[in-house]
């Protein structure tokens, strides 16, 4: 265990309490950490003379984490802190042995808006976008509306600067092949030798659009900003652990149905150790884990699915929750040509926007509005709109629910 925790103004209140956690997983008198917690008084509650001499010293980055959950939080870390996380995710799945952080490159497709390193709205030149072997490819806030020229600018950096490893939001990889169709992009598709996945929620409609597109499994990561990577899924599903530095609990939120919400502790920043900091996610794990226990770093968590977060899920007539993997589901079944989609939902009504490529304009949506009454229940009134597109919110991600 670190001693990080021990020096960070913010813990002062539980030095009692901290031996007995760490040592014997006892958490019953260490609160859940937020994000409130975190933003109030910051940088002072996280002040310690490491991070002191850090900014000093200018030995390390400031950045933030999107606020697609609630508020955001800001972060200081070490210089390429971002750079030795990925390397440790990648060593994680046996699928990614041959690409080498070292001398392999990567190019990212994903908001423009919040970077680690920089912030490439000013659309800054095909140079200095490449930082470290990594190509940023987005320079716009809302790839709904990429021109002929941002497409066409993309495809020949890929081409140009031809990547070992294409990492992705897979909403925005998912809208860059929809517009390369549209636009009648007549060059072949650059086809990386990996796909990695991360940023947010992906549809199982997405997964194959893109997997159909590279011929290519989608190697899914889950993390964040402020824990880094937690979980990657290899090419059978599987989801391996990436433990470095973490301890993670599982809450129960609905026990009947295995579903739990991370609660991370996690060490990987010394400059901002989070203490049992609950993420608002919830994952599926299999039958008979110990919701009691806390997960070291080499233990293993047989996670099942990401089901999104609490805050999005769906209460229907019933009081049944509905989650966003179960609305994925739903959606994978009875709309699998619905390349995005988004519910709006109030007290008495849902309204359905989705988008279709061309041709999948004259797909019949009475099946998928019925599904969804026969889902949510008879209370609401259900409509649904074909859209040219849905635009991203001020984070750069896409809200599923609304």
């Amino acid at each position: 265990m670190s001693i990080e925790y021990f020096q960070v103004p913010l813990y002062q209140p539980l030095m009692k309490s901290l031996a007995f956690f760490f040592e014997a997983g006892d958490s019953a008198d260490i609160p859940l950490l937020n994000k409130k917690e975190i933003i109030s008084g910051f940088p002072e509650n996280f002040m310690t003379s490491a991070m002191r001499l850090g900014i000093e010293g200018g030995d390390v980055e400031f950045a933030s984490t999107s606020g697609s959950s609630s508020q955001i939080l800001q972060i200081i870390r070490y210089k390429d802190w971002w750079g030795r996380e990925f390397k440790r995710a990648y060593q994680c799945v046996a699928d990614m042995v041959g690409y080498s952080m070292e001398h392999d490159k990567k190019a990212v497709l994903t908001t423009a808006t919040c970077s680690s390193v920089s912030c490439f709205l000013d659309n800054p030149d095909y140079q200095q976008r490449i930082h470290n072997g990594v190509l940023s490819l987005n320079t716009h806030p809302d790839p709904t509306r990429w021109t002929l020229t941002d497409i066409q600018r993309i495809d020949a950096e890929l081409r140009m600067f031809s990547p070992k490893l294409l990492e992705v939001d897979p909403t925005y990889l998912a809208i860059f092949l929809a517009k390369r169709a549209e636009y009648q992009i007549a060059e072949p598709l650059y086809i990386p030798d990996y796909l990695a996945a991360s940023y947010e929620y992906m549809t199982t409609n997405v997964r194959r659009l893109i997997e159909s597109a590279y011929g290519l499994p989608v190697l899914s990561m889950y993390g964040s900003t402020e824990l880094g990577v937690l979980f990657m899924q290899d090419c059978s599903g599987t989801f391996a652990r990436c433990g470095h530095d973490t301890l993670i609990e599982l809450r129960p939120h609905l026990a009947q149905r295995n579903l739990f919400e991370l609660i991370v502790t996690s060490w990987k920043n010394p400059l901002m150790p989070l203490l049992r900091y609950a993420t608002g996610d919830l994952v599926e794990v299999a039958q008979g884990v110990c919701p009691n226990k806390v997960f070291g770093p080499r233990d293993d968590i047989p996670l099942l699915k990401l089901h999104g977060r609490i805050r999005d899920c769906i209460v229907g007539d019933g009081g049944e929750i509905k989650t966003l993997a179960d609305l994925n589901e739903l959606f994978a079944g009875s709309a699998p040509w619905a390349r995005q989609y988004q519910l709006r939902i109030t007290e008495h009504k849902v309204t359905l926007f989705y988008v279709v490529d061309a041709q999948d304009r004259d797909a019949d949506m009475s099946m998928v509005e019925r599904c969804l009454r026969d889902w949510l229940g008879r209370s609401r009134t259900v409509e649904s709109m074909a859209v040219p597109s849905i635009a991203p919110e001020a984070s750069g991600k896409f809200a599923i629910v609304k």
